[in-house]
């Protein structure tokens, strides 16, 4: 496994000195492979590692010599499943645990990239990204291709040599545009839902984007366009945004435009608007949120869209009243329709509002994702 050795964190692979004496032969190894936790400063000996060990002190011992004094030199297979020159390492794939099998040797290299490169392909609009959390996904072309991803992290993108050498030769070179050197450090749950077939628990944040990747991805097959877009700044917020911990102001502002950026703000106006001119609507002088409920309604009865769209509202509301660009008195009120709207306790601070407005949207994008799959 890549985690849970006496419970550390997530294993990366490193190349360390091995410097030890083993039944009085003392061995030296300069740039052994190790799987290290860097939280923990713990490091473990991949098998292979193990066994190098000890075919090196069966030799010792049969030369009759009490010192063992190399330098390891990496390997550097090719494994040949394309011609495009992808940048990785077979030490990856020989001393990172469950990555080896008995066929298609080399399939399960990791490959790494920018994460530029999920832009790239969410801005296209003939590709799709969908993710199961902020950090595992899969991109494709309609029916054509559909390969998973993940982000480590160190926020690289990862994907397997066997996986990218399925895409036509084309889709290959706008990869390798991308393509950077290995960091050696595949733990995620990219690496869990694939080798360990362990799906963790997600955050509430996760699953909260996950709803609204689902949501965007039958908007697509419903409507033909792409009614949200990934920027960096979106992506990056979504990976690194947590749950708040304290209710202060600056967490108040933070959590508040931090969630308006990555529901709110990340619609495209210039495609809900595509839909509703689609209608026979004119989009002019409307706002997101607006444009969305009024594309809703199209295929849903008004009142319902009314009611399900409310927390977009009150996350509006609540970045208002959170930035203090109002007066304290109008702020307050804002506050006091907010509380009101989800139905919190009078005086609810940040920590309670967030939990239930995170538990409305998520309620809110399954219902609007089922009133598409009803009317598609």
């Amino acid at each position: 496994m890549v985690r849970h050795y006496l419970r550390v964190d997530y294993l990366d692979l490193t190349f360390r000195l091995f410097d030890e004496n083993i039944s009085n032969v003392n061995i030296h190894i300069d740039a052994l492979p190790y799987l290290s936790c860097d939280k923990c400063d713990m490091h473990f000996l991949p098998d292979d590692s193990r066994f190098a060990i000890i075919y090196l002190h069966e030799q010792a011992t049969k030369k009759k010599s009490d010192v063992v004094n190399v330098t390891r030199n990496k390997t550097k297979f090719d494994y040949e499943f394309t011609n495009v020159p992808f940048i990785y390492d077979s030490d990856d794939y020989k001393y990172i645990p469950g990555l080896k099998r008995p066929f298609d040797e080399g399939y399960l290299t990791p490959v790494y990239f920018n994460r530029e490169v999920l832009l790239k392909y969410d801005a296209s609009p003939t590709y799709r990204l969908s993710f199961a959390s902020t950090t595992y996904g899969d991109m494709r072309q309609g029916d054509d291709f559909s390969i998973p991803f993940g982000v480590n992290k160190n926020g690289k993108v990862i994907m397997w040599l066997g996986d990218i050498a399925r895409l036509p030769e084309t889709e290959q070179y706008y990869l390798r545009s991308e393509n950077i050197e290995p960091d050696h450090s595949i733990g995620s749950e990219f690496y869990d839902g694939q080798i360990e077939a362990k799906f963790t628990e997600h955050s509430k944040e996760d699953t909260l984007f996950q709803k609204r990747s689902v949501f965007l991805e039958e908007c697509f097959n419903r409507f033909g366009v792409k009614v949200a877009h990934l920027d960096k700044e979106v992506y990056d917020l979504a990976i690194s945004f947590n749950a708040p911990i304290v209710d202060t102001e600056k967490e108040r502002r933070h959590v508040a435009d931090t969630l308006n950026k990555i529901h709110l703000e990340s619609f495209d106006n210039n495609a809900l608007g595509q839909i509703l001119k689609n209608f026979s609507l004119e989009p002019k002088k409307l706002g997101s949120i607006k444009r969305l409920q009024l594309t809703m309604e199209q295929i849903a009865n008004p009142k319902d869209v009314s009611d399900i769209i409310s927390p977009f509202y009150v996350l509006y509301d609540l970045r208002v009243a959170y930035s203090h660009l109002g007066s304290k008195e109008g702020n307050e009120k804002k506050l006091k329709f907010v509380r009101e709207r989800l139905r919190t306790s009078k005086d609810a601070g940040l920590l309670e509002i967030y939990n239930v407005l995170i538990e409305q949207l998520n309620i809110s994008y399954e219902k609007f994702t089922t009133f598409i799959k009803e009317n598609t």
